[in-house]
C-alpha cells in the first residue's frame, strides 16, 4: 500500500495529468482571461503541441479574433505558457 501523499505525487508529476489540470484552470479562468465579451463567443477547445485551439461561436468572431491574435496571446500566456492559437 502506497501513501496517500506518494500517489497524489505521482499524478503530479505525470504529464498528462498536469496537461489537463493547466487546462482546467485555463477553461476555468476563461472569462478573466479573455474578458466577459469575447468569452461568450468562444471557447478553449484543447491544447496540442503548445497549441491552444479556441472554437469561435461563428466565422465573424473567428475573424475578429484574427485581428486580435496578439493580443489574445499575450493575456493567455499571463496564465498558461502557449505557442500560437488556432482558431476554429
Amino acid at each position: 500500500m502506497i501513501k496517500l501523499s506518494t500517489a497524489i505525487n505521482q499524478f503530479l508529476n505525470n504529464s498528462k495529468a498536469s496537461h489537463m489540470l493547466t487546462f482546467g484552470k485555463l477553461q476555468n479562468d476563461w472569462v478573466n482571461i479573455v474578458g466577459q465579451h469575447i468569452a461568450e463567443s468562444t471557447k478553449p477547445s484543447k491544447i496540442v503541441d503548445g497549441r491552444l485551439y479556441i472554437t469561435c461561436k461563428n466565422p465573424t468572431w473567428k475573424t475578429e479574433l484574427q485581428y486580435q491574435k496578439k493580443e489574445l496571446l499575450i493575456k493567455i500566456n499571463q496564465s498558461i505558457k502557449i505557442k500560437d492559437i488556432i482558431l476554429i
